[in-house]
């Protein structure tokens, strides 16, 4: 399409949940029957996954209630996920519950969280979106593993990385700067703490005036004139692992969290996003997630190879798992699916021909494109549909109770990163830090007092 008709676009990136897990439901309903979903029987050897002898089989959720743990996600258990066949070489996606069950105590029951989705009524705002406009039934993560490494690869192109844990990550080829570069407006809307303090790099970003606090994107999209409007906007979720303080609540969807404080997240975003009839008019929203949080999906990722950079130099063999994605604007059909082959990259390739046209994002992402990674731009369509159909208004109930973070320290290495860049940053860069998050500093000297010590 002429790309000169999309003036803004809009980057919503959730945490890991993969497509079965969240959408599968569409041809199960009949929202998009072409999707490639789930399909009844439900009980069948397509989708099966043994465990001491045992078939588990995807099964529908009946409440949006909290998990008991996160699911194991690594690189060594997506690997046990995917489970190549010493036979054929092909991924038998049948591991998901034996990785689960090696993770954690749970005993063997006739159900397992990772085989568990969501039905259209638990996730109604996801669902709506897809079915209104397009779904994206073929987009993986670029990287079988974790978080961090996927996320950098979203936000960079490349990684250094291959596996989440207490680091400070390396933001070499990262958006912001690239856009800097490229003369492209940009801003990050954060609902919390910024997952980006994770790249120290970054922290001058991070504490300047382009991240500013999520309560003022609905004022921006009323109010700010065209000449100094975002071109691209970052839209932040509170996540589940980093420090909360004051009202805040965790809505990034990341296990184990209830799915429904992220619903309403998307549906603020979406509302704002259309309230404005002028701007909506060329507006691109992107909703995707990192990685597939050990979820089911039954889709075996596509054999396209990736080493990380520098001294990590890991190399993969293939994308990772299905995630949910779906494409919000008036320059999509309505209710459709794309089954072009995606990845996060797509989006690093969407950018470099809105505003570098003939010159590629960086020669990784070129790379991908040619390995038959496509651009989001090829499911976008010349021929603009203004109306934007409003969203469910039925209140989203989340049957889930939730904890106080602060006396006990982080076990997980997302939060542990998340607390340790923290703390990093208010000793590195401590009146930046308090004149950006004053409430980080009253949130340490809770952790301290209640932990006896530092974070």
């Amino acid at each position: 399409m002429n790309l000169d008709k999309i003036k803004t676009i809009v980057l919503l990136m959730f945490e890991n949940r993969s497509f079965d897990h969240m959408l599968g439901h569409l041809t199960l309903d009949k929202i998009s029957p072409v999707a490639n979903g789930l399909q009844y029987p439900l009980a069948q050897d397509h989708y099966s996954n043994i465990y001491n002898g045992n078939s588990y089989y995807p099964f529908r959720k009946k409440a949006d209630t909290a998990l008991t743990s996160d699911l194991p996600h690594e690189f060594n258990y997506v690997a046990m996920q995917v489970d190549k066949s010493s036979a054929n070489g092909l991924y038998q996606m049948d591991g998901f519950v034996t990785a689960y069950m090696q993770a954690s105590s749970d005993n063997p029951s006739t159900t397992s969280p990772p085989m568990g989705f969501y039905g259209a009524n638990l996730v109604p705002i996801t669902s709506f979106l897809a079915g209104a406009y397009a779904v994206c039934d073929n987009w993986h993560a670029p990287l079988p593993t974790s978080t961090q490494p996927n996320r950098t690869m979203a936000f960079c192109g490349d990684s250094s990385i291959h596996d989440t844990k207490l680091q400070l990550i390396p933001a070499d080829g990262n958006i912001f700067d690239w856009m800097n570069a490229n003369h492209v407006r940009w801003r990050v809307y954060h609902d919390g703490l910024s997952f980006f303090i994770l790249y120290s790099s970054l922290w001058h970003h991070v504490l300047g005036p382009n991240f500013r606090d999520y309560e003022n994107l609905f004022s921006d999209f009323q109010n700010e004139p065209d000449d100094s409007f975002p071109q691209v906007i970052v839209v932040e979720p509170s996540y589940q692992d980093s420090p909360h303080f004051g009202s805040d609540l965790p809505n990034d969807n990341h296990p184990p969290l209830a799915i429904g404080f992220g619903e309403e997240f998307l549906r603020r975003t979406y509302d704002t996003v259309t309230s404005n009839q002028a701007r909506w008019g060329n507006t691109l929203m992107i909703v995707y997630y990192d990685e597939h949080g050990g979820f089911y999906d039954h889709v075996p990722p596509p054999k396209i190879g990736y080493t990380t950079k520098g001294a990590d130099n890991f190399a993969f063999e293939s994308l990772g798992v299905r995630i949910p994605g779906t494409l919000i604007s008036p320059y999509v059909k309505k209710n459709s699916v794309s089954n072009l082959l995606f990845d996060h990259t797509s989006v690093l390739q969407l950018l470099a021909e809105k505003f570098t046209s003939g010159k590629p994002y960086s020669a990784t992402v070129d790379q991908r494109k040619q390995s038959g990674i496509h651009s989001i731009s090829e499911a976008l369509t010349d021929n603009a549909d203004l109306t934007a159909p409003a969203a469910p208004s039925q209140p989203i109930l989340v049957k889930s109770f939730l904890g106080d973070n602060i006396p006990t320290a982080p076990k997980g290495a997302m939060a542990q990163a998340f607390e340790g860049s923290a703390v990093q940053m208010m000793t590195q860069m401590p009146d930046q830090t308090r004149a950006k998050y004053p409430e980080l500093f009253q949130w340490k000297d809770s952790v301290d007092k209640a932990r006896g010590g530092g974070a």
